[in-house]
């Protein structure tokens, strides 16, 4: 009891703002389990009117690798290896380059790069400005590979959000149903979770406090993941782009107006 008196999780915030912490990661985890994807930048965006930015960086990622682990079998079974196997050789590096980074921002610069880049990513891809680049990515696989594997890291090490949304519209090109692209998304994301967590680690950012948050966080994260999971099955694929671009694109606006605000 002492030990873990000693690690003091939450230390200052009071009961109501823990509750509404844990209901902010099942409602993120559960649309990760809907979507395969897009957790972080939910929890990076509310969990900062909880605690730092930093810390809620942080915390996400740990809790998001945690969760992650109940999605690794069906990334293996139908996701495209040889595609993120290609894509890792660029991203672990620019991850690497990205927290160092990270570790040398203020919180409202954070905030203000999380929300810009979240919001500006989504839009673009909902809105189609990407689309003509496919024919162009699929004949240059290897100049657009290294680039979308190189921002993406950047982005995931910096931000620890958007590297995922942004890296679909590379993988989209290339898993083009449903199924093989939500296996591939969960195998990219098992990667650079376990890689940025353990860079993270390295860095000194990992405390055994936000560890222990973490492991607390997690019960409802995985029954909110499951929860979704069985949603996404019933969702036609309409709903499942609508909505999920809604709720990335309002996040990112309340982040990066608050950020405004905290750095005014």
């Amino acid at each position: 009891m002492t030990a873990i008196a000693a690690l003091a999780p939450f230390a200052g915030l009071p009961g109501w703002q823990v509750a509404a912490l844990v209901l902010v990661y099942a409602a993120s985890f559960f649309v990760k389990g809907v979507f395969g994807y897009g957790a972080v930048p939910l929890l990076i965006v509310a969990g900062s009117f909880v605690v730092e930015p930093h810390h809620a960086v942080v915390l996400a990622a740990l809790t998001n690798l945690m969760t992650h682990m109940q999605y690794v079998g069906e990334g293996l079974r139908n996701g495209q290896r040889a595609l993120v196997l290609r894509l890792a050789i660029f991203v672990l590096p620019s991850i690497a380059a990205g927290v160092w980074v990270f570790s040398r921002m203020d919180g409202a610069s954070l905030g203000i790069l999380a929300g810009a880049i979240i919001g500006l990513s989504v839009i673009a891809d909902w809105r189609g400005w990407f689309d003509p680049l496919a024919p162009w990515t699929r004949e240059n696989v290897w100049l657009s590979g290294p680039i979308f594997g190189t921002v993406a890291g950047l982005i995931s090490g910096i931000i620890g959000a958007g590297a995922i949304a942004f890296i679909t519209l590379y993988l989209r090109v290339f898993a083009r149903d449903r199924a093989t692209f939500r296996a591939t998304v969960i195998l990219m994301t098992g990667v650079i979770l376990l890689w940025r967590s353990a860079v993270l680690a390295v860095a000194g950012e990992v405390t055994g406090t936000i560890a222990f948050e973490a492991l607390l966080l997690l019960p409802g994260g995985l029954l909110a993941g499951w929860a979704g999971g069985r949603l996404s099955a019933r969702m036609s694929d309409g709903a499942y782009f609508t909505g999920y671009r809604w709720v990335l694109v309002s996040g990112a606006a309340v982040l990066v107006l608050r950020s405004l605000l905290q750095g005014g």
